[in-house]
């Protein structure tokens, strides 16, 4: 396969880029020799050795293991290094860990052996660390690699995926009953309703959780397009964003609603994902949404409220990009890749910028968000909705993995150059960006489709 390379007018982005790719590709994990497994810092030594499967670091790297919500986030970027086997093999690891003896729950953390939780966060079958939005962006990551490589082997997990958004989210949908999961902790192992591990109250329901619950059935109802269950699950969602708009996002006079406690109180403070997450996943869209995007940025920015943990922050590109402010999210690459050489605030793991998900999140975010891709193998189709910041005129990235082979895409301010490796025909769209958009729940555009052989073919953006 082509080798994945970008050409930019821009030699930040060049640079940011080539580190993203060494550094990315540093925390690759073999298979085939056998290593430690449950090492961590409070058992350095770990315990016996196992069979380590191929695979790649997704959290700590002084853990032996990968966690659910750095795996979900890394995908795409993992996916852009050609390692689409280790992003099945590691879904795989999460779908079957979800079992009934978890009370379907996927794992926090598993060893690189694939097979077996990471002990650190595993005290038991009834103990381990749970975080509701996890649940919920395995479901989602199901359709997002399905939607690179076009497997048919991801389908399979279509069932799991469902059982996630309707089974488990119902089974979690308790007081009071009104289609938003929720866990009440108090702590990470008790199962918590928010990825925020400190948020200053105890939320039984959370914003992050409804979000990932929101986008995941989406997600769920896409992969499962043509199937009774889809149109179910639409209107599920349909009936979570009004629930949302009524009664999370209570109009010009309110603040918008960050969580719930176990007491019905609702929860207005800052809350890092809990406050993010619904615009992230597009739960809170629209006039509401450019205020709470303000406040975002503004209160990341500011280092009495900002996360100290750079791995929160690496949300904030994709979140921006999603939106249409790609200066903003530009802005956000930077620093984040300006951070990498500052110490980490758990020493163990040294810079920032060897926590995983800081390398990855910025090749993603490249294709995802500077491009505008909008990935459909197993339809053959590419969209291309490009967020180019306004010091940037030309990205060009070249090996793309998508479906069995691989595309180039070029962006300029006015123009979208597609060159086809897939060896099938290829349909593509260049159009406009405008409002929020989830680049892997994008409907077929119809503005501009031209099909694409081999060569390649040059879109006018927006036109036909």
């Amino acid at each position: 396969m082509t080798a994945l390379t970008l050409h930019s007018d821009s030699r930040e982005l060049e640079r940011i880029f080539a580190w993203a790719v060494a550094e990315a590709r540093s925390h690759v994990v073999p298979g085939g020799r056998l290593e430690r497994r449950d090492v961590s810092e409070r058992s350095p030594r770990g315990s016996w050795p196992v069979l380590y499967r191929d695979a790649y670091w997704a959290g700590y790297r002084h853990r032996s293991g990968f966690y659910l919500r750095d795996f979900a986030h890394q995908a795409v970027g993992a996916h852009m290094l050609g390692w689409a086997q280790r992003n099945a093999s590691m879904l795989a690891a999460f779908v079957r860990s979800a079992d009934e003896r978890h009370g379907g729950w996927p794992w926090w953390a598993i060893n690189f052996d694939l097979r077996t939780p990471l002990a650190i966060d595993y005290r038991s079958a009834d103990r381990f660390v749970r975080e509701l939005p996890a649940a919920f962006e395995l479901a989602e990551t199901v359709q997002v690699l399905h939607r690179w490589t076009g497997d048919p082997a991801l389908r399979e997990h279509a069932d799991a995926a469902r059982r996630l958004v309707e089974d488990f989210a119902d089974a979690h949908d308790v007081a009071p009953r009104n289609g938003v999961a929720e866990a009440s902790g108090p702590g990470i192992f008790d199962g918590t309703a928010s990825y925020n591990e400190l948020p200053g109250v105890v939320l039984h329901e959370a914003g992050d959780g409804f979000a990932a619950q929101y986008a995941a059935t989406l997600h769920a109802a896409a992969l499962l397009a043509g199937t009774d269950a889809a149109p179910r699950l639409a209107a599920r969602a349909a009936r979570m964003l009004q629930h949302y708009a009524s009664v999370w996002s209570r109009g010009p006079s309110g603040e918008v609603v960050c969580g719930w406690t176990t007491a019905g109180e609702p929860v207005t403070e800052w809350s890092r994902e809990s406050t993010w997450f619904p615009l992230l996943k597009g739960l809170l869209v629209g006039d509401r949404a450019a205020g709470e995007l303000d406040r975002v940025d503004a209160l990341c920015r500011d280092a009495a409220s900002a996360p100290r943990n750079v791995e929160a922050l690496t949300y904030l590109p994709d979140l921006f990009f999603r939106h249409g402010r790609p200066d903003t999210a530009w802005r956000w690459m930077q620093h984040i890749h300006a951070l990498r050489d500052e110490p980490h605030e758990v020493p163990e793991q040294g810079a920032n910028g060897s926590y995983p998900e800081v390398s990855f999140t910025l090749l993603s975010q490249i294709a995802l968000g500077m491009l505008g891709i909008e990935p459909d193998a197993a339809g053959g189709r590419l969209t291309v909705r490009p967020g180019l910041p306004a010091d940037i005129g030309t990205v060009e990235l070249r090996g793309l993995p998508f479906g069995r082979g691989a595309v180039s895409v070029r962006v300029t301010k006015s123009e979208v150059h597609v060159w086809n490796g897939t060896g099938k025909a290829l349909r593509v769209a260049a159009c406009e960006a405008s409002g929020f958009r989830d680049p892997h729940l994008a409907e077929e555009a119809d503005e501009g489709v031209v099909v694409v052989a081999g060569d390649g073919a040059v879109l006018r953006r927006g036109r036909r």
